[in-house]
């Protein structure tokens, strides 16, 4: 074999071949790598909570040390103990295969007399869907129970659920042709966002209110200031008297019950387990301010 030049090269060339792809796939798998766990990174990456914000003033007065976090736009994402009926339905998460991060949304109907109707469950929408063509026609004619074909998406108005209200019922208008990230964006929801579908401008027009007043953004900070400068002179009062004292955080449907018409007063979160369970006799009442 070794008397034949074109054996002994085809042999080489062979082996110099196999030696490059060894090579190549080493440095693709690398490459790889590299690039997934950093897209991981970024993905998993936590919003930094900031103390300052006036909706995490208003999360620790309505419930006693809640979990919550920062998804996406600025939403503040309130957790409900693990168990609990709509923890176990959140399928919010970023979507791999999709590539983007998708929504579990409940969508509740309200009829012109200002009646809640049947909600429905629609799970993993995508955040750039445009929220009026993210509502799906059959569960919401089911609902209100008319033909699908008579329903016009153009004429229906949609709200979020103020779910740290401190008074009566609060809703934030939204608009139907922005995307679901956009309707979203700086909200507060109760593990998913609550939508109410309404069919008239002027159903619960007297429930609605703008983002800043729904969350306090100026009336918190006031009572803030306040409480720290009455604290301050009650210290500094103290210190006079006695110098000794010292001071001591893809859409699917499921069909539900009628939704839930309480106001979320404050309340333990520990508690919202019995006020969600004994929801469905209200909610055949209505709701009254």
């Amino acid at each position: 074999m070794t008397e034949n030049p074109s054996l002994i090269n085809r042999d080489y060339n062979y082996l110099l071949n196999f030696e490059r792809k060894i090579g190549l796939g080493v440095s693709d798998t690398k490459q790889n790598a590299r690039v997934m766990f950093k897209r991981h990174a970024g993905q998993n990456k936590r919003q930094r909570i900031d103390n300052t914000d006036a909706r995490v003033t208003r999360v620790n007065k309505m419930f006693d040390s809640p979990n919550f976090a920062l998804k996406r736009d600025n939403v503040l994402v309130i957790s409900l103990p693990s168990g609990m009926s709509r923890s176990t339905q959140n399928k919010s998460g970023y979507d791999k295969k999709a590539g983007t991060y998708t929504w579990t949304v409940e969508w509740v109907p309200v009829n012109e007399d200002g009646r809640q109707l049947a909600s429905f469950t629609s799970f993993r929408i995508k955040e750039d869907a445009i929220l009026r063509d993210a509502l799906s026609v059959t569960p919401l004619a089911n609902a209100i129970g008319v033909d699908p074909e008579s329903v016009e998406k153009d004429k229906i108005q949609f709200s979020i659920e103020n779910v740290i209200s401190m008074g009566k019922r609060s809703v934030i208008k939204l608009n139907p042709e922005e995307t679901l990230a956009k309707a979203l964006a700086n909200k507060v929801v109760l593990e998913y966002p609550k939508f109410y579908v309404t069919f008239s401008p002027e159903t619960w027009q007297e429930y609605m209110e703008e983002e800043k007043d729904a969350y306090g953004v100026d009336s918190d900070s006031e009572s803030e200031s306040d409480s720290d400068s009455s604290s301050s002179d009650s210290s500094s009062s103290d210190s006079d008297s006695d110098s000794s004292d010292s001071d001591a955080e893809a859409p699917e449907e499921a069909s539900s019950k009628n939704p839930e018409p309480e106001t979320l007063a404050p309340q333990s979160i520990t508690g919202l387990s019995s006020s969600l369970a004994s929801s469905d006799k209200d909610e055949e009442e209505g709701f009254s301010a």
